[in-house]
């Protein structure tokens, strides 16, 4: 709890720092360009290509009307529609595989719940239901970042760098991953390094902090989701098997428990880690490799995902797909060496 504290924390004095800069900055703005107009800006970038015409004419309208309230309301539920919208290309399959895994691992905790004899619980299907809210509101934050030109690839490699250290140092096995973490200094690994290989690395690559912050967030919730999916399928087929589970607590009790304990680790705590660290780390590498913890691209009011032009993210940008490749068979090599390393340990 001292470190999810923490985390939280962070997350706080990061935003409150970015609000204030961001308002440093939009003081010379037109007033037209209010925060109703800065979240519609945000969410017509979430529209495909051939979209594009109609995130030009909510804007349009928003324009034209009055008050902060009608502005609110109106910049609110056009920003909804464009979330619920689903990706389109690659965006979409990579979309529909976070669902999948999604589903399935929501799917493993019911099963659990009703083969160990859970599900006679009212308890039960509150927590099933939270489960599935908080699953949702990952896959629509993960269709946003998909959304976003360059993320995919790094968010998704990174997700998958993420989930295999943490299966190198609990282990692959069923098991093992129920038992509790041996290795020394494993978690400070865990929690600080890795996040900060995945957000310096998305910066350096994108050419961008926000970018690179975007795929920090993108691998917490990827490497999460399949942490959950494959930790819930652990307690469905080991059950109270394997390691020691709680004393003096017979099978139902010791199930609903691993349940609960890989929901908050794989839902919470990593996630949660992994974005934090990777914020810092992405604006920490920003700043050391350019000057400016924003890159030239990343500024309010701009679009640096739709914006032509030089700087460091229009040449991240003009990378052959052939890179993405090439970093996405490195990360699976890695993958395999943790996975021969882990075997032998």
């Amino acid at each position: 709890m001292f470190v999810v504290v923490v985390l939280l924390a962070g997350i706080a004095v990061a935003l409150l720092l970015r609000l204030r800069r961001r308002q440093a900055a939009a003081a010379g703005v037109a007033d037209g360009d209010d925060a109703p107009a800065r979240l519609l800006g945000w969410a017509a970038g979430l529209l495909a290509a051939d979209r594009a015409e109609w995130g030009q004419a909510m804007l349009g309208e928003l324009d034209r009307l009055d008050g902060g309230g009608r502005r609110w309301r109106f910049a609110a539920g056009c920003s909804a529609a464009a979330m619920v919208l689903p990706p389109w290309g690659r965006a979409a399959a990579a979309a529909g595989a976070l669902s999948a895994v999604a589903a399935g691992g929501l799917g493993m905790l019911v099963f659990a719940s009703i083969h160990y004899g859970l599900g006679r619980s009212n308890g039960t299907w509150v927590f099933a239901a939270i489960v599935f809210a908080i699953l949702a509101g990952y896959l629509l934050g993960a269709g946003s970042l998909l959304r976003r030109p360059g993320v995919a690839g790094p968010g998704l490699t990174g997700g998958l760098f993420v989930a295999a250290a943490w299966l190198t140092v609990s282990g692959w096995t069923f098991d093992q991953l129920l038992g509790p973490i041996t290795m020394p200094g494993a978690l400070p690994l865990l929690v600080i390094v890795v996040p900060a290989v995945v957000g310096a690395g998305g910066t350096l690559w994108t050419g961008s902090a926000e970018a690179g912050r975007r795929v920090a967030r993108l691998a917490a919730v990827s490497a999460g989701l399949g942490l959950f999916l494959y930790g819930e399928l652990a307690v469905a087929a080991v059950g109270a098997g394997g390691p020691p589970g709680l004393p003096h607590t017979g099978l139902a009790g010791n199930v609903s428990d691993r349940l609960g304990n890989h929901v908050i680790f794989a839902l919470l705590l990593l996630p949660l880690a992994t974005a934090t660290m990777g914020w810092a780390a992405a604006a920490v590498a920003a700043r050391l490799r350019w000057g400016t913890p924003e890159p030239a691209l990343d500024a309010p009011g701009a679009r640096p995902d739709a914006a032509p032009g030089a700087g460091p993210a229009a040449s991240a940008a003009s990378r052959p797909q052939a890179a993405y490749l090439v970093l996405i068979a490195a990360v699976l090599a890695s993958a395999a060496i943790l996975g021969v390393v882990s075997w032998l340990r």
